[in-house]
């Protein structure tokens, strides 16, 4: 990235104005700053690709800065790449495109709406089919999803191994040969992650106890792939979603909701 720009600006060592001396630092006048200190072309870069052109809305109010939870740990938020790429970061090429994490608390605030939950998603899909540089860890989740239907690289044979300690029974659907009221997508961290079986667990005995008729898929479910999606890798989630649709269609249940809003 380019460094900083420098104001250049006069001030005079002694002063007087209307009969007051107003000689120090306060006398500081900057020059007019030109255009061509500023590199519009990598934000339109930005704004040139599909879903991202409110990229070029921004006028920097900075009210994203204030509720961006990437700001709190670093130097971060909306107005702040906006800035970066008008003084020569390219944002496709750069570590900065990967902290984002499409909360949408900036979206909220923003007079001009410009819309990171879009624009990171397509700059970051931009910059892998160009070959630019992934994080390893985000690339290593990919090529696990991929391999074996989860972020974390876990076998799909222990999908369902939680739902042995989770203190109910929990009807695996392929299993019951009947149709369920709700059949229940899991997802990859409640499925594998000790902290996330933890609230799988508790979720089950919410549903025992409130006489819910419910299933899940077990091991024929895997990754929805959403939070890939929004890393940029569109294709990785296309070709999840459509095993999980496929997987979905092959069984039957009514929409408990509903049904129950209705009697």
């Amino acid at each position: 990235m380019a460094g900083p720009i420098k104001a250049k600006y006069v001030e005079k060592e002694n002063i007087v104005v209307d009969g007051v001396d107003v000689s120090g630092h306060w006398n500081r006048m900057f020059e007019q700053r030109t255009i061509f200190e500023y590199t519009p072309e990598l934000i339109e870069k930005i704004a040139d690709i599909p879903g991202a052109e409110s990229f070029a809305n921004c006028y920097q109010c900075a009210k994203c800065v204030a509720v961006c939870p990437v700001d709190v740990v670093g130097n971060y938020g909306p107005r702040k790449l906006y800035r970066y790429a008008q003084t020569g970061l390219d944002l496709t090429e750069a570590p900065e495109l990967w902290l984002c994490t499409t909360c949408a608390n900036c979206l909220r605030v923003c007079p001009k709406e410009v819309n990171m939950v879009k624009i990171m998603p397509a700059a970051r899909e931009q910059a892998i089919l160009d070959g630019k540089f992934v994080p390893a860890e985000l690339q290593q989740a990919f090529e696990n999803t991929a391999k074996s239907g989860n972020p974390l690289g876990q076998p799909q044979r222990k999908r369902d191994a939680w739902v042995k300690d989770a203190g109910v029974e929990i009807p695996i659907i392929k299993d019951l040969g009947r149709p369920v009221d709700v059949l229940w997508y899991v997802g990859s961290y409640p499925s594998y992650h000790p902290r996330g079986i933890d609230a799988a667990s508790a979720a089950a005995r919410i549903f025992t106890a409130l006489d819910i008729d419910f299933a899940i898929l077990g091991k024929e479910e895997k990754d929805d792939a959403d939070s890939q999606r929004l890393a940029g890798e569109k294709g990785l989630f296309e070709m999840m979603t459509e095993y999980n649709i496929e997987t979905f269609n092959k069984y039957e249940w009514r929409n408990w909701s509903s049904r129950a809003l209705t009697n």
